[in-house]
């Protein structure tokens, strides 16, 4: 059971780096508002790291890590994501370009870190 969390754990966290670049691309190329396929790349990456989240959470019970910091910085990534990600959003239909180019680096920057400490296990 826990490798399949972790498996699952580990394909979602690989699906949710790519679609957050793929919305941070469409808010840096995109004129004012947004289109479909814009909002099917921001709820997949919204979705995709929130699943990430809830199984890694399960995983980290399940596994015994449950008193390291992993589910603190995974949470902390997760939410982080979620606000920078509806901040983007807002900022792109309000036609505040800049403000939403901020949004959507801080998402990337969020994945990335929380990715390198994932996969270097420090703590």
């Amino acid at each position: 059971m826990y490798a399949v969390l972790l498996r699952a754990h580990i394909g979602l966290a690989v699906l949710a780096l790519p679609l957050t670049l793929g919305w941070a691309a469409f808010v840096v190329t995109a004129s004012a508002g947004s289109g479909r396929s814009s909002r099917l790349v921001y709820v997949g990456a919204l979705a995709s790291t929130g699943l990430t989240g809830v199984t890694g959470l399960i995983a980290a019970f399940a596994g015994g890590f449950a008193a390291m910091a992993f589910p603190w910085i995974g949470f902390v990534a997760v939410v982080g994501h979620g606000v920078a990600g509806a901040r983007s959003r807002r900022e792109m239909v309000a036609d505040r370009k800049s403000a939403a180019i901020v949004a959507a680096a801080l998402q990337v920057l969020l994945l990335l870190v929380a990715y390198a400490v994932m996969t270097a296990k420090p703590l």
